[in-house]
């Protein structure tokens, strides 16, 4: 075992730590691996070309933004999915969805401190595979999009969820459900004053064309535009796209909901069920295409946002090796 650990020092948890951290991790890590901080994404194609030849397992110190990117970096760097290492999320950020479905606890330090542990005992922690999306398109400039991720929101309320999310300066479970709780409030006083209000944002529509497994969807508006390659727990507040629960499935969302149903669809949503309305079509699939229409879309994937695509092909992508260091935690 060799560890290759990359440091966000911008991840949620990880701001305002002290500047010895790294100091702190390469202790924990000792001779049996390295550690790189990285002040933005230009810095991982290096540090990844480094890491790539020898690590056995690449530990990322952030969020699920970070590891999208490490990912990325390495599919990039190799295209043999067989030659990848093994990934491990750390905790370190808002929503930590990837780790909590590979039912990973604990913060860097301490998934450290076990895998040196496994790494002098020559013994390598047991691995989940996780399915992932692979997301291919256009930008407005005409050049290639490419990406492996886990969750897209390429439009509608969960795109522009993160919109509100964001603008708090702790997210986390308690915002999450601030943001909700909000935008059924705004919606219900916008019904009784006749008034627009700040709900309206999260409820506008995206415009596009959308074909799931060669059936076009017929609306070009959607309030939900959005896919899953397993299902997830955002903070333990909702769970959604419960549909891709089963390995190798993806779950789509694409079509017209109007807000009343999106909140009357909520205790689902919570329960981690498929949400129902007469114009959304909320199945598993093998693939669905998306074409800008009006303006360019401006996906989310797994929390990070992407601007200026016209096309966006989603399919089920290669699985990833998720090493799950220690105890593992129920979901």
């Amino acid at each position: 075992m060799y560890l290759g650990v990359i440091v966000n020092p911008f991840a949620r948890k990880n701001r305002g730590a002290s500047d010895d951290r790294c100091a702190g991790l390469r202790r924990l890590v000792g001779a049996w691996g390295e550690v790189h901080e990285t002040d933005s994404v230009r810095d991982l194609p290096g540090v990844v070309e480094r890491l790539r030849p020898r690590a056995s397992h690449l530990v990322s110190d952030g969020g699920d933004g970070a590891l999208h990117w490490l990912i990325n970096e390495m599919v990039l760097q190799e295209s043999d999915p067989r030659r990848w290492p093994a990934f491990v999320p750390t905790n370190g950020g808002s929503i930590d969805f990837v780790a909590r479905k590979a039912r990973i606890r604990g913060r860097a330090d301490t998934i450290l401190r076990t895998l040196s542990a496994a790494a002098q005992a020559d013994r390598r922690p047991p691995e989940v595979r996780l399915d992932t999306l692979e997301l291919s398109g256009e930008t407005c400039y005409g050049t290639r999009f490419h990406r492996i991720g886990f969750a897209l929101a390429a439009g509608g309320v969960g795109n522009r969820f993160f919109d509100k999310y964001d603008e708090y300066r702790h997210p986390g479970r308690v915002t999450m459900g601030r943001v909700i709780g909000r935008a059924v409030a705004d919606y219900a006083m916008s019904q009784l004053s006749r008034r627009p209000r700040s709900a309206g944002h999260l409820f506008t529509p995206t415009h596009a064309r959308v074909v799931i497994d060669g059936r076009e969807v017929p609306t070009d508006t959607h309030n939900a535009l959005h896919a899953g390659a397993f299902d997830v727990n955002l903070g333990g507040v909702l769970r959604v796209f419960p549909l891709a629960r089963e390995p190798g499935a993806v779950h789509f969302q694409a079509g017209a909901i109007p807000p009343a149903h999106m909140i009357a669809n909520l205790p689902a949503l919570i329960a981690g069920r498929a949400i129902r309305s007469a114009r959304l079509r909320d199945v598993g699939g093998r693939e669905m295409v998306i074409e800008a229409a009006q303006q360019p879309l401006s996906p989310i994937i797994d929390g990070e946002r992407f601007t200026d695509i016209t096309r966006l092909v989603v399919r089920a992508g290669p699985n990833l090796r998720i090493a799950m260091p220690g105890p593992i935690s129920r979901q």
